[in-house]
């Protein structure tokens, strides 16, 4: 998915709305492959020679689909074009979830 509208709205303020929701915040479903992580960290200048990076973190579809409509019932996703991108979430975690596959939002760095 593109997400262009998501990651330019402040991710903070859905967790917010998430949080008074009672689901899960957005921001608790992004991981990033421990490769990808360091190689983003070296093309820094970070010696990540002493770094533990942890795994890829995998999360249940059907976890993000609570957390991905909850937001859209709330005024604030409609912001931006915001609700645009979460819909198209809901319906690749629709799919995901009708095959039992997991999750995780990560940046495209």
């Amino acid at each position: 998915m593109d997400g262009k509208s998501l990651s330019r709205h402040n991710i903070e303020s859905l967790d917010v709305a998430a949080r008074e929701l009672g689901v899960r915040p957005l921001s608790e479903f992004f991981s990033i492959a421990p490769e990808q992580a360091a190689e983003f960290m070296e093309g820094e200048g970070v010696d990540t020679g002493d770094i533990e990076l942890p795994p890829v973190q995998q999360f249940s579809a059907q976890e993000g689909l609570t957390t991905v409509r909850a937001l859209l019932s709330h005024t604030q996703a409609h912001a931006d074009h915001v609700a645009d991108d979460l819909r198209e979430c809901e319906r690749i975690l629709t799919v995901a979830a009708q095959h039992g596959v997991s999750w995780h939002f990560e940046i495209d760095i």
